[in-house]
């Protein structure tokens, strides 16, 4: 028996494959045999090829308008250019039961994140690492920030928002040389204007006059015309900021949160550091330290509320000890201190999981959920060791004080994506795990 006791009900829900035709559903048992998934969710297979695993996330999700589902995400295409393997960046939609056709948006030889957001026209629009390779660099195939819009007729076009590490103001000219931007972009709409949050790795090559000086910046405007900002400048410091981000609107200006890894692209992140956008929509808050945390896995999760403010949801990944703290959004420059946070609210931290959490808030009560992964019971699993008698992908929501969970896959889940729908219902995009019989299949669940 799995030793998580949750019985709620099994669910069977049709789909169609990425051809649109009709398929099973996927009944989220394990592969090995053991007791089938008798979670509240329904679910549907996105994409039935081995997906990539990454330390920084190559899946994203939105919800849309009338509760479309819009879900970006890389797949493996089986080829290679110049002996490096090619990747499909991919779109699909979840509508009124159904999936729809999935869609290339472009081809790609370095995955290095991705971000989905529904724009005024009701249309998606995805941002990664794109644009053509113009340096005279042999890894970067692709170096720029990169943001693809769909018309209404289904078409995307490519639009390439930065270029040059010098583009953003204020400029360092002792710093600011390089060529390799947008770097694990996050991307959220204010009306009309896009706001796009990427990491600035200068020329993606050296520690210290690369990596120790990356840049968070912001790009902000779009679809052709857009203003470039710093955010925050590791050029003094030699910090690393930006490596993993995550970004949201609260009102009608952003914030962001962002960690360190001053050793490369795609290295460990440490600490949460939480940042807005000034009321003059241009410059932004220092940095905050909401957390001193060793190893963010990928980074931490952030959501906000209207009416409950800020909540950040991280994994200390060196212990598996997942918290949630939060701030109240009382003012335009609150939260920018760090005795304006809560002090963490131990989630889970029994055996190994926690990993990879995704922050929403209940649109109904305001209260916080955390979808992650739960790897074993035994502490000390990695991510090859996860015992399948134990694994599981959950949701854990605070009730009156109390966190409780609810079982979405017994399977597990890879880099989670947790939404609401307008009714309350829950919805998570995920992989299943490195272990799992069809690992790295995209799956979605929808709550009943």
């Amino acid at each position: 028996m799995k030793r998580h006791a949750w019985a709620l009900g099994l669910v069977l829900a049709l789909g169609c494959d990425k051809d649109g035709n009709p398929l099973l559903p996927d009944a989220g048992g394990n592969p090995d045999g053991g007791p089938t998934d008798t979670s509240s969710f329904a679910k549907f297979v996105v994409d039935s090829d081995e997906g990539q695993f990454d330390p920084i996330s190559t899946i994203a999700m939105a919800v849309g308008p009338q509760d479309r589902i819009g879900m970006a995400y890389f797949v493996r295409t089986g080829t290679t250019t110049e002996n490096v393997e090619n990747s499909d960046l991919m779109y699909r939609e979840f509508n009124g039961g159904q999936l729809g056709a999935a869609e290339r948006i472009s081809t790609t030889q370095r995955v290095y994140g991705v971000s989905v957001a529904f724009g005024p026209d009701g249309q998606p629009v995805v941002t990664y690492l794109g644009g053509d390779r113009e340096e005279p660099s042999s890894f970067w195939f692709q170096s720029d920030l990169a943001v693809s819009y769909r018309s209404a007729s289904g078409a995307w076009t490519e639009r390439v928002v930065v270029r040059r590490s010098d583009e953003a103001q204020p400029v360092n000219p002792v710093t600011d040389v390089g060529f390799l931007v947008g770097l694990n972009p996050a991307i959220v709409f204010n009306g009309s204007e896009a706001i796009v949050a990427y990491r600035d790795g200068h020329s993606g090559n050296f520690g210290r006059q690369d990596w120790e000086s990356s840049d968070l910046e912001i790009a902000s405007g779009g679809p052709t015309n857009w203003q470039r900002r710093v955010a925050m400048s590791s050029g003094e410091n030699k910090h690393g900021y930006g490596a993993h981000i995550s970004l949201v609107m609260a009102g009608s200006q952003p914030a962001v949160v962002h960690d360190k890894a001053p050793e490369g692209a795609q290295a460990t992140g440490t600490d949460v550091h939480f940042q807005r956008r000034n009321p003059d929509g241009l410059t932004w808050t220092a940095p905050v330290r909401v957390q001193a945390v060793s190893n963010t896995q990928l980074g931490a999760s952030l959501a906000y509320d209207a009416e409950a403010g800020f909540g950040i949801a991280v994994l200390e990944k060196n212990g598996d000890k997942l918290t949630y703290t939060d701030c109240a959004d009382t003012t335009g420059t609150a939260c920018t201190a760090t005795g304006d946070w809560s002090s963490p609210d131990p989630v889970f931290n029994n055996g190994t999981g926690g990993w990879y959490p995704s922050l929403a808030f209940d649109p109904v009560h305001h209260e916080p959920s955390i979808a992650f992964y739960i790897c074993a019971a035994e502490s000390g699993r990695n991510d090859t060791s996860c015992n399948p008698n134990d694994d599981a992908l959950v949701i854990s929501t605070r009730i009156q004080g109390n966190w409780r969970e609810t079982l979405v896959d017994t399977g597990g889940g890879w880099s989670p994506k947790l939404a609401y729908l307008s009714n309350g219902k829950r919805v998570v995009l995920y992989r299943a795990p490195v272990v799992a019989q069809d690992k790295g299949v995209l799956k979605l669940a929808v709550e009943r």
